[in-house]
């Protein structure tokens, strides 16, 4: 399931919403990558992009919201949480698949439900945490 990005998901501050805009361009790519299995080093290569990615975006937010004491700062901080073990799981099970000769279709369907996760995961932290940041970061820098 590939996510459109909709410009109600801005939260108003440029360098967060660039990031949350390339976590989800990576989530589509790890998608894209899904097609072709058996293409387990583009597959690797998007789901440790996505890893970096999201650990520098979870430092970057966090340390604005510090800054700035935001109340809810601890539960958003929870959702990275919650969201870095989602995705380790999903590591996990890839790194497996790849030792594999060849990816059958139910490892392929395991896998589009671990990225299907990540994705709903990770739209539902924006939508239900990022999102009320909105009021808050607006002006802040």
């Amino acid at each position: 399931m590939t996510i459109a990005w909709d410009n109600r998901f801005n939260i108003g501050h440029s360098t967060i919403d660039a990031e949350h805009k390339g976590l989800l361009i990576i989530i589509n790519s790890i998608e894209l990558a899904l097609k072709h299995p058996n293409d387990k080093e583009t597959l690797l290569y998007s789901i440790n992009l996505l890893y970096e990615m999201a650990m520098d975006h979870f430092r970057y937010e966090e340390a604005l919201l510090a800054k700035y004491t935001y109340q809810d700062m601890e539960q958003n901080s929870d959702g990275h949480k919650n969201l870095v073990i989602e995705l380790h799981q999903a590591i996990d099970e890839i790194r497996t698949m790849i030792k594999k000769t060849a990816i059958n279709t139910d490892d392929r369907l395991r896998l589009r439900e671990y990225v299907s996760s990540l994705a709903n995961g990770w739209l539902l932290h924006l939508i239900q945490e990022d999102l009320k940041m909105k009021d808050f970061i607006v002006g802040k820098y």
